[in-house]
């Protein structure tokens, strides 16, 4: 009787979500071995949930696209498999393997 119970709370708490707002805690130890004395501090904080809006996360995307696309239209990369398998770019205008995009 024990043992179920206690495998339905563990699955309950598994499946329960996230809790809303998550705390960090960040801890900082002195300890000096001659005289004896340690320090502790530790520090709390809140960290809130994200505010999401989709429309900005659309448009995100879309200028991500462009510039991938602006990329691509500038460097023309081409990719080929070398002896072991291994696909190498390369790279019609000179500085586009170090992230050139003008």
């Amino acid at each position: 009787m024990l043992n179920k119970l206690a495998v339905t709370v563990t699955l309950v708490a598994c499946v329960s979500p996230a809790f809303a707002e998550t705390l960090v805690s960040t801890s900082h130890c002195k300890f000096s071995r001659y005289y004896g004395y340690d320090s502790c501090r530790t520090t709390w904080t809140k960290i809130p949930d994200p505010v999401r809006n989709p429309e900005q996360e659309r448009l995100d995307a879309i200028a991500l696209q462009k510039e991938d696309a602006k990329w691509e239209a500038f460097c023309k990369p081409s990719f080929k498999a070398d002896a072991y398998g291994v696909r190498r770019a390369s790279y019609t205008t000179k500085g586009c393997e170090f992230g050139r995009s003008e």
